[in-house]
């Protein structure tokens, strides 16, 4: 059973951030526990990192590595369980003037770098300029920027040693939720400058780069990376943990064997390579021995293709699949019958669950719409030249289902429109880099199944992620000039109804909304949303001091986690 409330559609103050109040079982925090030094802990993650430094960065499997080592100039506050709530890391506490367009920043003045250098507004004024850079996709690191001034009108810039201004382009409430993100951190200027980048862990273990909580021992690839606590992390007493080692696991069976067993006590982050059942029945085969954060279903599954590439220039190929695919089976076959509708905008955003599941491509095909949809698609496909369909590649990472999500569509697709070919699964750091193959030239694919997790709850993040040209998974900088012309108009709007009005209107350019008529809607769009799917946290409950994050994007520094006594 869901145990979250459907996300209200407002505005936080002063402008824009849209925030869920959820109800998340969170065993492992309980009222008078005293934190405690001391013990080791066994992670897995999903994945081994992609990258080891955030700028362009959008992969989980990277933050959940290189969050521990790096601060942040603000954060998330995973101590409390208001965990939606900013807060200070690196400073000590900011100021909002200029009708809400100016940041103050105080920054703290005992924090180092594992070299001994002192942490100044220099190295927090280059971090977040790299992540500006207009040149460098917006990635997750630069999602703040589309609020912000560009940096040489004083987006961000020095006051002095201890004091960082920033300054927005207009008044906004979500400015702050994309900066707290865990991608933002802040790196040594002066190693940066060194070294160019921090993207393998060889360079930060060489240079001692780190100034978070915890300093990295060691790492080898594909296999696991080992961390201690940083004995001079500026935050006083913390961290509790000694260290922490990450266990890189892809196989499932040696995962949930590993937790039963004991090995492991932890999981990187909500997101695993389970589906919902197989994280439900390990919780009850362990019981009271392992804890069981759900978050909202905030997981955006999708189906890309390559615009860059034929057939899929066609905007009819596009949609024909759009329509084609089987949202039932797929949740079904893949998410246990557990995931909501695929909306364009996580469910209650701008439509609710209700309206999404009656739109064309959306609804049951045992149904006369559903039976519609697909008689369009196979009208679409012969005006496109392609009445028998074509051969293709499907590519998939091996994480989390990804592979199974292209084995059904594969079967729909081939059943439906008679597009055929082979499915081909890469290393997900090798799969990143396929994607980004299309970055800048045609790029080596054509289809691919990968998701988009939201970084905070709000639209802007769904349009950061996919929608607008530099997203994470906007692999071919896909962005006709209405979806960047309706995107710079919502995010200013102030009254909620208004902006909804001006996101429904993307969303009609993007899919097809009218149950009465498949042919309306669908102008262009690289992506099809499949369904958005939970995530899962799982730890032993003898971990302490744990609260659900409202996305699977923070909460990553575990700095304030410990063992019970």
């Amino acid at each position: 059973m869901r145990r979250f409330l459907r996300p209200p559609f407002r505005r936080s103050l002063p402008v824009l951030a849209v925030l869920c109040l959820l109800t998340a079982v969170t065993a492992t925090a309980q009222s008078g526990d005293q934190p405690r030094r001391g013990g080791t802990v066994y992670m897995s993650a999903y994945a081994d990192a992609e990258v080891w430094e955030p700028v362009g960065s959008g992969s989980l499997s990277s933050v959940q590595a290189y969050s521990q080592l790096f601060p942040q100039l603000v954060e998330y506050d995973v101590t409390s369980e208001n965990t939606s709530e900013v807060v200070c890391d690196l400073c000590t506490k900011w100021e909002v003037s200029n009708d809400g367009r100016t940041f103050t920043f105080d920054l703290v003045k005992n924090a180092k770098w594992g070299d001994g250098t002192p942490i100044t507004a220099d190295d927090v004024v280059y971090s977040l300029a790299r992540y500006m850079d207009p040149k460098v996709p917006i990635g997750r690191s630069g999602l703040f920027r589309n609020y912000t001034l560009p940096v040489d009108q004083g987006g961000v810039k020095k006051i002095d040693d201890d004091t960082v201004e920033m300054n927005l382009s207009f008044a906004s409430g979500a400015f702050l939720q994309f900066l707290a993100l865990d991608y933002v951190k802040i790196l040594p200027k002066h190693i940066l400058e060194k070294e160019g980048d921090l993207k393998q862990a060889e360079k930060i273990i060489k240079n001692k780069a780190w100034g978070g909580p915890f300093k990295l021992d060691e790492y080898q690839r594909g296999n696991y990376y080992r961390v201690s606590r940083n004995e001079n992390y500026y935050k006083e007493g913390k961290p509790y943990l000694d260290s922490i080692t990450h266990f890189i696991m892809v196989d499932t069976g040696r995962l949930m064997s590993s937790f039963e067993a004991g090995q492991l006590n932890m999981m990187d982050s909500g997101f695993a390579n389970l589906t919902p059942k197989e994280h439900l029945d390990l919780k009850k085969r362990m019981g009271d021995k392992l804890a069981l954060n759900e978050l909202p279903g905030s997981r955006n599954w999708g189906f890309m293709m390559n615009v860059k590439k034929k057939p899929f220039s066609d905007w009819r190929v596009r949609k024909a699949i759009y329509l084609a695919i089987d949202r039932q089976e797929l949740n079904q076959l893949v998410e246990d019958g557990t995931a909501a509708p695929g909306c364009v905008f996580m469910p209650g955003f701008v439509h609710t669950e209700e309206e999404c599941a009656t739109w064309p491509g959306i609804r049951p095909k045992d149904t006369p719409g559903g039976q519609a949809d697909l008689k369009l698609a196979k009208q679409l496909m012969a005006e496109a030249g392609y009445p028998n369909g074509f051969k293709t590649t499907f590519e998939a990472r091996q994480v989390g289902t990804y592979p199974d999500t292209c084995t059904v569509i594969k079967q729909q697709l081939e059943k439906t429109l008679g597009i055929t070919g082979k499915i081909q699964t890469h290393e997900s750091a090798a799969g990143y880099a396929l994607y980004a193959s299309s970055r800048q030239a045609e790029g080596k694919w054509e289809v691919a199944c990968q998701g988009e997790g939201m970084t905070v709850l709000d639209p802007d993040a769904v349009m950061g992620g996919v929608y607008l040209k530099g997203a994470t998974r906007n692999y071919t900088n896909w962005e006709p000039s209405l979806v960047r012309e309706l995107f710079e108009k919502q995010k200013v709007e102030q009254d909620p109804e208004k902006r909804r009005a001006i996101l429904k209107e993307l969303v009609q350019f993007l899919v097809p909304t009218d149950p009465d008529d498949p042919t309306k809607g669908y102008k262009d769009n690289h992506w099809v949303t499949l369904f958005w799917g939970r995530f899962f946290w799982m730890m032993d409950s003898k971990i302490k001091g744990f609260n659900a994050p409202q996305t699977v994007q923070y909460g990553f520094k575990h700095d304030h986690l410990w063992w019970d006594k």
